[in-house]
């Protein structure tokens, strides 16, 4: 008896759960950006609050379809947009989106774990990550960001930052959320807060000692 081919996953799979692309709960970008695209009203209003537009480089990480780093250029015209995408299949068929569209001296599609790359030239960083995703890649972005660099998140927020813009701490769109954070600000905010803190507990000690 013949073996039963391999069956090819379905369209609805792919875009709910991602489970083809070997999704697990590793060290690498693979266990916290699971395939969802991105709606491109979603797309639009993230590159609109980051302000993308000339002399910028936009990084996205878990680039998926492409989506993000094709309007960057094409609708913004930043500089250049860099796309790290884990999964060969789906780097490859958006990197033959860029070619068809001529636009490979611009945009680049790289078939990598984002958390191994060099960020540092990003001014502007994409997610739509995991709340844990967001976490995990916090560090990374505080010690390889530069000032101004702004970071635009979908639906999740970046656990310990401080964000920019309405004071909900996010924009809406339809049912999506918008977190928008600008290097060093979102961070720097938190140290702040947490040396004035410290400060603040010690004088409460001084003045109790001196009442005591």
């Amino acid at each position: 008896m013949m073996p039963e081919p391999k069956r090819e996953p379905d369209d609805l799979a792919e875009r709910i759960s991602g489970w083809h692309y070997s999704l697990g709960w590793g060290d690498g970008s693979e266990s916290v950006a699971p395939y969802v695209p991105t709606p491109m009203n979603v797309v639009q209003e993230m590159l609109r609050l980051a302000g993308a537009g000339p002399g910028d480089v936009l990084y996205d990480l878990g680039c998926g379809d492409g989506r993000v780093v094709l309007a960057a250029v094409e609708e913004y015209n930043v500089d250049r947009a860099v796309g790290l995408e884990i999964n060969p299949r789906m780097a490859e068929a958006t990197r033959m989106k860029v070619y068809d569209r001529e636009l490979q001296g611009r945009i680049a599609v790289l078939e990598a774990d984002f958390f191994q790359e060099d960020l540092s030239e990003a001014t502007i960083v994409t997610l739509y990550l995991t709340t844990m995703g967001n976490s995990r890649l916090r560090p990374k972005l505080e010690k390889e960001l530069k000032p101004g660099a702004r970071v635009v998140s979908h639906d999740f927020p970046v656990a310990e930052w401080v964000h920019s813009g309405d004071e909900a701490g996010f924009h809406m769109v339809g049912t999506h959320k918008v977190f928008l954070y600008r290097v060093p600000e979102a961070y720097g905010r938190r140290e702040v807060a947490a040396g004035e803190d410290r400060w603040g507990r010690v004088r409460r000690l001084l003045e109790r000692r001196g009442t005591g």
